[in-house]
């Protein structure tokens, strides 16, 4: 029986169905890819996925149908296949900007939805997903979302009226970090080294940093210290870096971010 049905298997899509198969927590058989795009089709039909262009057929026996479409796209979608759909079949919109409540109202009130927004690095079981769904929804059914974006990385529970901020944070901060760890490779470059290994330390560097935070409690401002010697290489780095204003860029980057999600 297909457990997932994925429609859209571009790149929030693809990610997300190599992610779960490279945990190892599902099968292929249990992976539906429904695309539209031959070449999609057959890139996931050469891996060993189902792979359809008929999203009736796609959705039918499937316990959780991801919609990795356009947010355009969700209501044709939802047209063609609501009055497929079975009790108990839980329906996750992945689409950006789109509401709880619109995507209710696509598919019918008595429809099982939530809305659910990972980041390309599902691929690498590294995303953090934030999951909403209606309050008359039973844990269960949120249980079950969780525990199958929980193989692609974090996953968490918030009100849709944090997706917004979420959102920022995680999806568009994914491309905020990668900015951080290219400026990073350029001045590695600049100082001698290669840019293969550039992009291996600073890489690196950037997880390391993150697995101090993730595994203890420490605040950044105090790992900051442990390595900052006084009158050393490090706190003279920072002080130009804050100089040039990197803080407060981080700060206004994100909010300029922000005022565009809640403007749409």
């Amino acid at each position: 029986m297909k457990k997932i049905t994925v429609i859209g298997g571009g790149n929030m899509g693809g990610a997300l169905v190599a992610g779960f198969l490279k945990s190892g927590k599902y099968a292929l058989n249990e992976i539906c890819v429904a695309d539209k795009n031959p070449d999609i089709r057959d890139k996931f039909s050469s891996i060993g996925t189902v792979v359809t262009s008929d999203n009736i057929e796609a959705v039918s026996g499937a316990e959780i149908i991801i919609l990795a479409v356009k947010p355009y796209l969700i209501n044709m979608v939802a047209s063609e296949i609501a009055h497929s759909l079975k009790t108990g079949q839980l329906i996750v919109s992945i689409a950006a900007g789109m509401t709880l409540s619109e995507i209710q109202d696509a598919f019918g009130k008595e429809k099982l939805c939530f809305r659910a927004i990972p980041n390309i690095a599902a691929e690498y079981m590294a995303s953090i997903t934030f999951v909403s769904c209606e309050k008359f929804i039973e844990d269960s059914a949120s249980e079950k979302i969780l525990s199958m974006f929980q193989t692609v990385g974090e996953a968490v529970l918030i009100d849709e009226n944090l997706l917004g901020a979420a959102t920022v944070s995680a999806s568009c901060g994914l491309a905020y970090a990668l900015r951080y760890i290219r400026a990073a490779m350029v001045a590695g470059v600049e100082m001698g080294l290669t840019a293969p290994m550039s992009e291996l330390i600073v890489a690196q560097t950037v997880a390391g940093a993150s697995r101090l935070l993730l595994n203890s409690p420490i605040h950044p401002e105090e790992a900051i210290d442990k390595v900052c010697t006084p009158g050393g290489i490090t706190i003279a780095g920072l002080n130009e870096l804050e100089h040039k204003g990197f803080s407060s860029s981080v700060i206004s980057g994100h909010l300029a971010a922000y005022k565009r999600v809640k403007n749409k």
